[in-house]
């Protein structure tokens, strides 16, 4: 059955819009899998804060070119679905990467990062980055770590004054007990 004109526009507007929203998009086949299979990689994609879309080619295709995304034109082809990644792309990486090893029919094609397409491999790759998350608190450690060092230094050094001048009194005081 063929789609109507109209949805066809509404479709396109769709894929607009999530690929828009999205900080990156992973394109994988699905062929063969099952509705309960399908609902399992959206309720993943879901909580890796992506969205599992099976998606028309040819309307997939117009919507990249907006966008000005050049894939290599077998990637769209045949049963084709897209995660939306909104958040953290690595986190939407590992999962799909899980995924697809649990379930044999679930391929990963390539996909769009920073504009640019990026292979098979390179979502593998990225999927073994720390998440987003993780590399914030590193850059954050390492940002103030030597702050942290530096507060350590100020604190002893002003310590050792303290006890010095806490043992000469000590020691005076005693003196004038003694007399």
């Amino acid at each position: 059955m063929a789609i109507s004109r109209e949805k066809k526009e509404k479709m396109l507007a769709q894929y607009v819009d999530l690929l828009g929203r999205s900080q990156a998009v992973i394109i994988t086949r699905y062929g063969g899998l099952k509705m309960p299979e399908l609902d399992k990689i959206r309720a993943q994609m879901r909580s890796a804060q992506a969205e599992f879309h099976v998606t028309k080619n040819t309307l997939m295709q117009r919507a990249m070119k907006q966008f000005g995304y050049d894939l290599p034109p077998e990637w769209l082809t045949g049963t084709t679905a897209m995660s939306f990644c909104f958040q953290d792309p690595t986190a939407v990486a590992k999962a799909l990467g899980e995924l697809s090893k649990e379930l044999e029919k679930l391929q990963i094609v390539g996909g769009v990062l920073n504009g640019k397409a990026i292979t098979k491999s390179d979502v593998e790759a990225l999927a073994t980055m720390p998440s987003l998350d993780t590399l914030r608190a590193q850059i954050i450690g390492a940002i103030s770590a030597p702050a942290s060092n530096l507060v350590g230094v100020l604190n002893a050094a002003i310590a050792g004054v303290i006890y010095a001048l806490q043992a000469r009194i000590d020691k005076e005081s005693q003196a004038h007990s003694a007399t």
